[in-house]
């Protein structure tokens, strides 16, 4: 019996045959692709020889480029140190009272927040360092601290004028201020009625 072979193929033995690769420029004979019978030779469109044969921009365009980007890097730093600037946390303000009706929070109320002008925040009904911590251990603020040292030297001032001998300066309460402005209107309208009767 013949044993089994294979049907030759011309066009595998003739792909098999032709070289894949190009000869290299290091042979002794130069290399000139052939239109005709290599198919890797595609010519560049002229358009993209012109993009690689593109002479480099003038000198004053380069030199407004440089200049854009330093203005941009200038400018992008300046606007984040102008953002940190603006988003400063709001000054809340505590109020003394919740309500006309109520001092402090009635239980189960909300916390009642209002947003004010010039960055500031009105809490009502909020307490300032939490639950179970006392006024005392509060930390204060810049203004409240001036003011607290203020009326210390008032304290001393008149403690020291009532060892001397001398006229104390009292400072007068919400209240007494109320009264004696409702005692001056009283006294108006008293004048008032006597002059119409006259």
């Amino acid at each position: 019996m013949a044993s089994y072979q294979p049907i030759p193929n011309s066009d595998i033995n003739d792909t098999s045959r032709t070289p894949r690769f190009p000869p290299s420029h290091t042979d002794n004979e130069e290399y000139e692709p052939q239109h005709e019978t290599d198919p890797s030779f595609r010519p560049l469109r002229r358009s993209v020889q012109e993009e690689f044969n593109r002479p480099p921009p003038i000198w004053w365009k380069r030199v407004l480029l440089v200049i854009a980007l330093i203005f941009m890097a200038w400018l992008s730093i300046w606007l984040g140190k102008k953002g940190m600037e603006e988003s400063n946390k709001p000054t809340i303000i505590y109020a003394s009272r919740y309500s006309d009706e109520h001092k402090y929070r009635p239980a189960a109320s909300p916390v009642i927040t209002e947003y004010l002008s010039g960055n500031r925040i009105r809490l009502r009904g909020a307490s300032i360092g939490g639950v179970g911590i006392s006024e005392d251990e509060i930390p204060l603020t810049q203004k409240q601290l001036e003011s607290r040292d203020k009326k210390r030297r008032e304290q001393a001032k008149n403690k020291a004028r009532e060892k001397m001998g001398l006229r104390v300066k009292k400072r007068k309460s919400t209240k007494e201020i109320k009264k004696e402005n409702e005692w001056k209107v009283k006294e108006l309208q008293q004048k008032i009625k006597a002059g119409r009767q006259l």
